[in-house]
């Protein structure tokens, strides 16, 4: 680009008098509007591009919402009225997984999936919030991660990908065309595929440890929140990432856990027996550190 004090300077070098024609003064108008019309052009194309970023980074993000929960079983509605599946995401923008989730779901290759079978709904849970009311409607404890990607049948409530759901906790590390495989995959699920899912049932011991632990989880993140804050704001309080991943392998071990016992389950019922029962241990775990003192 040129620099127009520049360029009147080397004029004044060459001919003094050059500022007393109208030849300069010709040629400084020129310089003025030539300038100022690149300046409006670079202004104009700054605010144009700013508008299609913004409603570009708006389509999927966590929002704050009073109602999340009226949200969801809005778009469970949805989804049942449009012959669709339902899709809750639970995440933050705080989680760089779950914004690369986000991203891979602006692709063309995805917007042409979701757009056509599923009825998609991103919950915010702000600093490690209970959500529990919204996963334990689709018999699913709590999150153990950020992103939690359900796929759920709105007929029967049903979730359908309760066996590989721990995949997604690292989503920003997933590749696009595994994305497109996945979701690809369940849209395609027939009736007599979902029937596993929707015959699908905890035992009640299962299901009584499985509350045990989400309520202790939720404890973990209920302390972990405030701290969370700090961290974002550039002033960690002492101990706050020792606490971070004691919480994360626990998390991270209940989930695996619940995954493996669910596919056992899963494949019991796909060879026809009716009583199926969860195959691997319920673990005792020890307490926290912070639980012990």
């Amino acid at each position: 680009m040129y620099d127009k004090h520049k360029m009147s300077q080397h004029f004044l070098v060459v001919n003094m008098d050059f500022r007393t024609t109208s030849m300069y003064t010709l040629f400084n108008n020129y310089l003025n509007v030539s300038y100022k019309a690149l300046v409006t052009m670079l202004m104009l194309l700054f605010v144009l591009s700013g508008c299609v970023s913004t409603e570009h980074a708006s389509k999927y993000r966590y929002e704050p919402s009073t109602t999340a929960f009226e949200d969801v079983v809005d778009a469970q509605q949805r989804a049942l009225e449009n012959d669709k599946l339902l899709l809750v995401v639970l995440g933050a923008q705080w989680c760089h997984d779950s914004t690369g989730l986000a991203q891979r779901f602006e692709t063309k290759e995805m917007q042409s999936i979701l757009m056509a079978s599923y009825e998609t709904v991103f919950v915010d849970v702000g600093l490690l919030e209970d959500r529990r009311n919204i996963t334990q409607r689709f018999d699913y404890p709590t999150y153990y991660a950020t992103p939690t990607v359900m796929i759920v049948d709105p007929a029967t409530s049903s979730l359908l990908n309760r066996a590989s759901m721990a995949m997604w906790g690292r989503a920003d590390s997933v590749e696009l065309a595994q994305y497109v495989d996945y979701f690809s995959s369940f849209a395609g699920y027939t009736q007599a595929e979902k029937a596993p899912m929707i015959a699908w049932k905890p035992t009640p011991l299962e299901a009584q440890y499985n509350a045990q632990q989400a309520s202790r989880l939720q404890n973990a993140y209920d302390l972990l929140g405030p701290q969370l804050q700090r961290d974002i704001n550039g002033a960690p309080p002492e101990g706050f990432y020792e606490f971070w991943q004691e919480t994360r392998g626990y998390r991270t071990e209940l989930q695996s856990t619940l995954e493996k016992r669910a596919a056992n389950q899963l494949e019991n019922i796909d060879n026809g027996k009716a009583e199926a029962q969860a195959a691997l241990a319920l673990r005792h775990y020890h307490p926290f550190s912070w639980e012990s003192k």
